[in-house]
């Protein structure tokens, strides 16, 4: 096996170079310092002008009022919603409701069957129409239509 040669650094190469590092750092943070009062105590008049550059593209939702949903387009923002398409700078008004519509997506316990409502007396298959579209939090399962049945839910 051959020995693992290494750089002698020897105690004193290493503090000369901590020392310097140390002092580049006092050096910085001072000027950066000193800079930074320089700047600060610069007195000069501030003119504010106005900003001639061209909007940029922005849509602002106002909020939904009525059903409708209300807001502006600054710039050449293209908005697609539904199968309407503003491509134009101003204020819209569209119809809201396909965004108001409430998916629910309901996860079926492994080998349920059938589906009734607590608040109801009859029971459904679960992928029915009139199963799925029973409240999620008032759904109760069964495995067959006997365990309905038992539980005093008829067909």
């Amino acid at each position: 096996m051959k020995p693992v040669h290494s750089s002698p650094i020897t105690p004193h190469v290493s503090l000369d170079r901590i020392s310097l590092l140390l002092a580049l750092f006092c050096l910085s943070a001072s000027s950066g310092f000193l800079t930074g009062r320089q700047i600060s105590h610069y007195s000069s008049p501030i003119t504010l002008h106005s900003d001639t550059r061209p909007p940029i593209p922005t849509i602002n939702i106002e909020g939904i009022r009525n059903g409708l949903l209300h807001g502006e387009v600054i710039g050449s923002a293209r908005i697609v919603f539904g199968k309407k398409i503003l491509t134009q700078s101003g204020v819209f008004v569209l119809d809201a409701a396909h965004i108001l519509t409430n998916e629910v997506s309901v996860i079926v316990p492994n080998g349920m069957q059938f589906v009734a409502s607590k608040r109801g007396k009859k029971y459904y298959p679960v992928f029915s129409r009139a199963g799925e579209n029973l409240a999620p939090k008032n759904r109760v399962y069964f495995a067959t239509e006997h365990e309905a049945q038992q539980s005093g839910y008829y067909p």
